[in-house]
């Protein structure tokens, strides 16, 4: 499963739209949507959409299965990361 499916799935979950997550991780509808188009996010991006969805990022080895949770410090949890939109 791609990050924008994950992503699709969650939202749906939770009754968001894509406008509502937008928000929430403070950049605009249309660039979250080319995100979701081009299946194109940065890892900091990530963290910050698990964060604003209350889900959590998780790293797995293929090799061994041994799996590696991505989180912010609780200090910093919910906070804006972005000043601009």
């Amino acid at each position: 499963m791609s990050a924008a499916e994950a992503i699709k799935k969650i939202l749906k979950d939770k009754s968001l739209t894509q406008t509502e997550l937008a928000e929430k991780i403070h950049i605009t509808r249309q660039n979250l949507s080319n995100k979701m188009n081009r299946d194109n996010f940065s890892a900091l991006e990530l963290v910050e959409i698990a964060d604003a969805l209350e889900s959590e990022l998780l790293l797995r080895n293929k090799s061994n299965q041994n799996e590696y949770l991505i989180d912010y410090p609780e200090e910093i949890k919910g906070k804006p990361k972005r000043k601009n939109k």
